[in-house]
């Protein structure tokens, strides 16, 4: 929860993309899209989550 305040008030995006990156990557494996599109696709609407908050 830390990491998603940090995020919120330093946009601190590489921090956030170095811990949902596992979770991300492995995810992505069960869209039915090109793994990079999915990947980058679920980074955007996490970012786009977390900045609304």
């Amino acid at each position: 929860m830390k990491l998603v305040e940090l995020a919120q008030t330093k946009s601190d995006v590489e921090a956030m993309n170095a811990y949902f990156d596992p979770d991300i990557k492995r995810l992505s494996k069960f869209i039915r899209m090109p793994k990079e599109d999915a990947i980058q696709s679920m980074k955007t609407e996490l970012l786009e989550f977390i900045m609304k908050k």
